[in-house]
Parts: C-alpha cells; structure tokens; sequence
C-alpha cells in the first residue's frame, strides 16, 4: 500500500534536522500498535541498507541522537537553506515492513510538503477503520493537509483517470466538505472535523475489503468517484 499527503509548514522558515525528525517520529508511533516497534525503524541516508541497519532511527523519547548528527552533517553538505528530504525505513524483515519520508519545504516559491510511504504486510492496516485512523493520526501531525492519497501504487500510476489530479484510490482525503448528494458514488465519507466545523473529507472507495488495482469493481469504483469529483471542480490539478 501506498500514502501520499500534501501539506505546507505552519511556520516560514526550515524546522531543525531534530525537529523534521521528530516529525517521523510521530509517524512511526502510529505504526508501533500496528506490530512495526518504533526501535525497528533505520536511517535511510546511511549510504547503504547493510550500514543503515547500524543506525536506528528512533527510541521511546524521539529521534537518536546519532541520527539527528547525520542529518545535520548532511545539511552542511548540502547547503540546506529551505528545503530538505530524509527517511526511514524498516529492513523489510521477514518479508514486511515499510518506508517513508518527507520532503519538507520553507520555500515561498514553493512551499508544498510531502510525505510518502509504502508499506507491505501490516495487516491491521488491510481494515478500512484502522486505515482511517491512521489517517487521523497523519492529520494530527500535519493539521494544514490539502490531501491524503490510500491505495496500490499501481492504481495512480496506470489506473487513474486524470493525470494531473489525484486519483480516489482505496481512500482520499480533501481538505473541504463533500456530501453524499456530491458523491453518491463513494462507499463512505468520514468527516474531518475541526473546532466544531468540517474542514475536510476521507472519502472511501471499498469498506468491505481492501483495496486491490487487480479488481475492475474496485477501479471502476474510484474512476467514478474521480469523474465526479472533477465534474463538480473538487479535485485539485
């Protein structure tokens, strides 16, 4: 499975190699009552997979402190001023586990934020609550989402309808109220609330299973609800 969110900081200037650390942190908290401790995640940028296994990322209280030094080292290379990518991953042992990063940016040009992860075999996450529960959570962290893309890679790249707009996947979050009488195409929509208004919507294409790219239901489901939300000038370019 794969995330995508779109988000922009809440401050204008670049956060510290520890704070954007911090920031995966959190994301790694929510895989740790999904089976992925957080002391199994690694440092991506230790130069090969066989060393990163040297450096974990994290522990109980937050990013190592090892790791935040390799980061800043490679802000000095890199003469880091307004933006910076960094990840972790899991070592894919015994065939499961995951990656993720985030490429942040402070610049005023182009302050778009991503995070993007792949996951395989974390089962708890093949159930349509606990997914949009992590949502949640991935909400929590970054309040200022615009989207938030669930589904097989394959789908967005090969199956979705526009290629310039986000495809609908298993689940996509966009930060408006969208209504059933709009969308009566989607299997489900979560509102996202926010100091008593709705500032966004999950809208879920499958609730009874998974997601798969290998069943025509399920993508003529999301090219549906993709050609809807288009019509109606809902999803972003």
């Amino acid at each position: 499975m794969y995330i995508t969110q779109i988000f922009q900081l809440p401050q204008d200037t670049l956060p510290s190699p520890e704070e954007h650390l911090r920031y995966l942190w959190e994301v790694a908290e929510l895989f740790d009552p999904l089976g992925l401790p957080i002391e199994h995640w690694y440092s991506s940028a230790a130069g090969t997979p066989k060393k990163s296994l040297r450096y974990p990322a994290f522990d109980a209280s937050g990013p190592t402190s090892t790791v935040v030094e390799m980061l800043r080292a490679q802000d000095k290379k890199d003469a880091v001023t307004n933006y910076r990518i960094t990840g972790v991953w899991t070592g894919k042992e015994k065939g499961r586990g995951g990656a993720f990063s985030t490429s942040l940016s402070s610049d005023v040009g182009n302050p778009t934020c991503i995070l993007r992860m792949q996951f395989d075999q974390v089962d708890a996450l093949d159930d349509a609550r606990n997914m949009q529960r992590f949502m949640f959570g991935l909400l929590d962290i970054w309040p200022t989402s615009t989207q938030i893309r669930v589904g097989p890679l394959i789908y967005e790249h090969t199956h979705k309808v526009f290629p310039n707009r986000p495809g609908a996947g298993w689940m996509l979050y966009l930060d408006r109220a969208i209504t059933p009488k709009e969308l009566p195409e989607a299997a489900e929509l979560v509102p996202v609330m926010e100091g008593g208004k709705q500032k966004g919507t999950i809208i879920v294409s499958v609730t009874d299973e998974v997601f798969s790219a290998d069943n025509p239901e399920h993508v003529k489901i999301a090219n549906a609800i993709e050609v809807r939300l288009a019509d109606q000038d809902l999803l972003p370019r």
